[in-house]
This record gives C-alpha cells, sequence and structure tokens, in this order.
C-alpha cells in the first residue's frame, strides 16, 4: 500500500485527507508540526509528502529543504494559504504547491497523479 506523509496544524485538514487516502487506498501518516514531519518521514519511507507551509517547529519549506539534501526523488507538495509564497516553496524543491483552500477532487487528482 503506498503512504502519503501529511503534516499540518489543523485537525480538520487532517481528517479530510486521511479519509480521502482511505478511501482511494492509501495509507494517510499524520504529522501535526513539521519536527514530527521530519521523524515520520525518516521513519515511514512515504511514497508521498505533503506539508503545510505554516506550521509549529518548521514550516514546511524547512522540512523540504531537509528532505531534498538526501531525497530527491520522493515527490514533496507544500499547501499554503499564502500565493505569494508560491515561488519561494518551488524554489525550496517542491514538485508542486497547492493554495488554499484544497477541494477534496484535488487531493484526490493530487494522490492520484504522484501514486498510481
Amino acid at each position: 500500500m503506498k503512504k502519503v506523509l501529511y503534516a499540518e496544524d489543523e485537525f480538520t485538514n487532517r481528517k479530510i485527507l486521511e479519509i480521502i487516502c482511505g478511501k482511494l487506498n492509501y495509507q494517510c501518516i499524520l504529522a501535526e508540526d513539521g519536527l514530527q514531519a521530519l521523524e515520520l518521514y525518516r521513519k515511514e519511507s512515504p511514497d508521498l509528502v505533503i506539508l503545510d507551509q505554516y506550521m509549529p517547529g518548521y514550516n514546511g519549506d524547512i522540512v523540504a529543504e531537509k528532505i531534498r539534501q538526501k531525497d530527491r526523488h520522493t515527490p514533496l507538495v507544500a499547501i499554503t494559504s499564502d500565493d505569494e509564497a508560491v515561488p519561494l516553496l518551488k524554489e525550496t524543491g517542491f514538485d508542486r504547491v497547492l493554495v488554499k483552500p484544497v477541494k477534496n477532487k484535488d487531493y484526490e487528482s493530487l494522490l492520484n497523479t504522484y501514486l498510481e
């Protein structure tokens, strides 16, 4: 089963992606902050990493930089409410950036694009 690591400090957003992953038969590993995301990334070796930009601990761009130092292949997706941050996030090594609000169909499309 393919694994998705999703780091997001908002409980509701984590729950939504967890439900969508379950429906599509993907395992969803959830992190509440950037530090936990890095720890789970190292432990779980996910097939896709989705990071909220603004989180406690490390922001998504810092987590992405740390992942990219050792791994150039795992797809990284940023989610942000700040559309002005998009160029910075792409420079950081994200393969894709989504701007909130993200609809369920956008999540489904994203998961299927990177995991099928």
